[in-house]
């Protein structure tokens, strides 16, 4: 059982403000233009997606309990679509979207981006930074909130989207149940809405006051899984560049998951689950056909039980396509972020109808 236990584990987990920098992003905008495998091949390319990400602003915030939070923004100096700000999935940190923002600013939108606590470049809460931990999983949606009221609320954006990637999934619907005013429209990649149905009663079991790895789980190891092995995208060229990013920034590697994240987080989806009837802002749920790091069951059951609270909510299944969606192979991804956007052009308020942001 232990060892059965340990594999699915490795499955599951393997996928207020000071300045630093802030100038104005001088990049043209292409439309309907997304970067293909071909340009990442391209040394003056992935030159022109690495200035873009240096030009960004560049801060951080006291989220909870004083754990720095690290954040990073894009704005549009003129014709701006909108706003759309990125809640990234377990272990990844704002370096690893480089090419997703590119490419959305690129299409006329100012972005955002959180590296939620225990992750990327924010503050960790335990001795061993490599270990994958949070002791209240609210404090993830509190700290969403004090970027939105601080940063985004005051960029004076007409309209204001939420793109949320697996554990980012899962904060980012608990914060439209929560904050339903803030968002116009929201799209989740493989969102983190179900876990098998031991995970939590084992982890509840094994959680103590003592952070400590789940069983199976350790630091990072960048070369414990090869690409031919990987289940979270088919993108070759993708799944070395996310290597390589954190090579480079080795203070934002994440490793495995401990119990107390494990407990936190199935405690906080059935939650999720309760404030369905709370949710007002419309939800894309974008899901793989191959998915196996997340359960993709529960996403039938989050969508029946919205419709019956009369909401929108509409799931998109992508052919072909692993867990990670804005990562994947060019037709999965670009299928995923046109998809994304052509969801939230449903959504646009113009002047008239624009709120005190």
């Amino acid at each position: 059982m232990k060892q059965i236990f340990t594999t699915i584990l490795i499955v599951i987990l393997t996928g207020l403000s000071t300045t630093i920098c802030h100038t104005q992003l001088p990049l043209e905008k292409e439309a309907h233009k997304i970067t293909t495998t071909a340009q990442l091949h391209d040394s003056e390319y992935l030159e022109k997606i690495e200035n873009l990400y240096e030009q960004g602003f560049t801060g951080e915030f006291s989220g909870k309990n004083d754990v720095s939070i690290y954040y990073k923004h894009f704005r549009q100096p003129k014709d701006e679509k909108g706003a759309i700000l990125i809640s990234s999935g377990r272990t990844e940190a704002a370096l690893k979207y480089k090419e997703l923002i590119f490419d959305l600013y690129k299409l006329g939108y100012s972005v955002y981006i959180i590296d939620h606590r225990g992750q990327g470049l924010s503050g960790r809460m335990t001795e061993d930074r490599e270990m994958g931990y949070v002791d209240n999983f609210q404090y993830y949606i509190d700290d969403m909130k004090m970027i939105f009221d601080s940063e985004i609320k005051n960029g004076n954006h007409q309209n204001v989207y939420l793109l949320a990637h697996s554990l980012g999934g899962t904060i980012g619907v608990s914060y439209l149940e929560q904050y339903p005013d803030d968002f116009d429209a929201a799209a989740f990649s493989s969102p983190m809405l179900g876990l098998d149905w031991y995970i939590g009663p084992l982890a509840a079991l094994l959680s103590g006051k003592n952070p400590k790895y789940a069983p199976g789980q350790s630091g990072y190891s960048n070369d414990s899984t090869k690409f031919k092995n990987n289940d979270v995208t088919g993108s070759e060229t993708r799944y070395y560049i996310k290597i390589s990013e954190n090579s480079k920034v080795p203070e934002s590697r994440l490793g495995g998951a401990s119990v107390q994240w494990l407990h936190q987080s199935c405690k906080h989806i059935k939650k999720v689950f309760k404030n369905i009837d709370k949710l007002e802002t419309p939800v894309l749920i974008m899901s793989a056909e191959n998915e196996s790091v997340v359960n993709p069951k529960a996403y039938d059951k989050f969508v029946k039980k919205a419709e019956k609270h009369d909401k929108i909510c509409i799931l998109h299944q992508i052919q072909n396509a692993q867990h990670e969606l804005l990562m994947e192979k060019d037709a999965q991804r670009t299928e995923a972020i046109e998809s994304t956007l052509k969801f939230f052009e449903k959504y646009i308020k113009n002047d008239l109808a624009t709120d005190d942001r």
